[in-house]
Parts: structure tokens; sequence; C-alpha cells
């Protein structure tokens, strides 16, 4: 097995302040860390209560930054970017990539403590890039002292209970490339829970539920308000297919317990 978590899943927004509050304040998540440096991009965590994370990507100062062109292609407000897996050896990672027929894209080996390379979703056939990463855990003390680097939250910390967030649920049109990038590369177990609909695990972070569809890409991300893991399979097709998607984040959201009182 090359990836060990499921270990966020990255939306684009327009400004940390538009997405991140909405995190925090209907399901609790907590302030991590935010980074706002000059470039590209700038990225801010919200982690809820069994270690997943979701990522807000703000445009950088750069006229050409990534982000800016990504929602500037669709006029979005905010939308889904990528989802990260971490993995234990990224050079492994990118021998079982080419094994399997994917060509990595944005190779970057260069620092020791964060190491990527992702996969086009043309080629995964998921609709969204996959990240894989190798990253080493940066002591307190110094991260401290790192520039740009803020670890207080830009909003008011959240009054509601600490969900956690279980699972996350997108569609898929071509179910080949899927199961060779999930499976063979990334190490996933799968299990088929009905007809064109799988389940894909890891040993940490959140289940990935993939159901056939027209539109490849991520399709929401499923809560649990009273901070269980555990979650029913209608409950997070029912977030992915009828919740409205939130403006502020450009996906689904739902809390699978109260689904499951309200169902």
């Amino acid at each position: 097995m090359t990836a060990y978590s499921l270990d966020h899943v990255a939306l684009a927004v327009r400004r940390w302040t538009q997405g991140g509050p909405v995190l925090a304040g209907r399901f609790g998540g907590r302030w991590r860390h935010g980074f706002e440096q000059a470039g590209a991009f700038n990225p801010a965590q919200i982690e809820y209560a069994n270690g997943m994370r979701v990522e807000l990507l703000q445009p950088g100062s750069d006229p050409a930054s990534f982000v800016r062109r990504f929602l500037d292609g669709t006029g979005a407000r905010a939308r889904p970017h990528h989802i990260t897996f971490k993995v234990r050896d990224i050079r492994a990672s990118l021998g079982a990539a080419g094994a399997a027929g994917f060509e990595p894209i944005l190779v970057n080996l260069d620092f020791e403590g964060w190491q990527e390379a992702f996969l086009h979703p043309k080629d995964t056939g998921l609709g969204f890039l996959v990240q894989m990463a190798q990253a080493e855990e940066m002591p307190e003390e110094l991260a401290g002292d790192m520039p740009g680097l803020s670890l207080t939250p830009p909003w008011p910390e959240p009054e509601v209970a600490w969900a956690a967030l279980p699972a996350v649920a997108g569609q898929v049109s071509r179910w080949d490339p899927v199961r060779r990038v999930l499976r063979d590369v990334l190490g996933g177990a799968e299990t088929p829970l009905e007809p064109g609909i799988s389940r894909f695990t890891w040993p940490s972070g959140a289940d990935l539920v993939l159901a056939t569809g027209e539109e490849p890409g991520l399709r929401a991300l499923a809560f649990r308000g009273d901070g269980a893991v555990s979650w029913e399979l209608a409950d997070v097709l029912r977030a992915a297919e009828r919740e409205p998607i939130v403006p502020e984040l450009g996906i689904r959201v739902a809390d699978l317990a109260s689904q499951r009182v309200a169902g």
C-alpha cells in the first residue's frame, strides 16, 4: 500500500473568509493553520474530529495564480480542486503510477519536508486532481517562526460541536482508470456497495464513495455532527444528490446524523 491516508479535500475559494466560517459554524471545524505568501496561492486548513481536513485555496498575489484561473474559467465562486493522499514513499508511489499507466504531473521532490506529485483528472477518470504527498510533521516551535504562517483563525472559534468528516462522495464515468489509481497506485481497499457504487478506504482519513454518473467529480462532504465516524450509504448518496451546493464552498455538505434521524 502506497497511501496511508486520504488526508484532505481542497476547495478553491475567492477568500478564506468566504468558506471558513461555514466549515466552522456548521460543523465545528477547527482552524489548523494558513499561509499567506507571495505567489500562486494561499492555503488554509480546517480540521475535523477524525483528523480529516478541508483545505481552502485562495488566489495568491501573482496575477497568473492557478487558483484564480481555475475559478475564473467557470466564473465559479468556489469549486473542488483536488484530494490529497499522504504516502510514505513518494518515489514508490511514482513508480506505481507509471506501472499502472499514469504519467504524474507537477512532480516536486526538492523539499524534504514536503514532496508531491499529481495525477490529472482526465487520466484517472475521477474529474478532480489527485495529489500524492510525502510529508514530515513540523515541530510547533519551528512552525511558529515561518513567514506568512497564521495559527490564529481569521473568524470566531466555533461554538457548535466538533464534527467528524468520515466520507467524501463523487461520481465517475469510467471505472477502469479509477480502480487502477485508487487500488493499484494508492492501495485503497474497495468494497462494492451496490451496482455502480463502491467505497474505497485507507487506514486513516475519510472514505471515498463513488457512484457511476455522467459528470465525474467531487459531489459532497458528508459530516457526522455528533462526532461519530460511522455512516450509512443511503445518507452519503442522499447528500451527494439532494443537498444543495453551498455557494461558499462549491460542494454539497450534509450532517449524516441528522439525515439518519430525518430518514
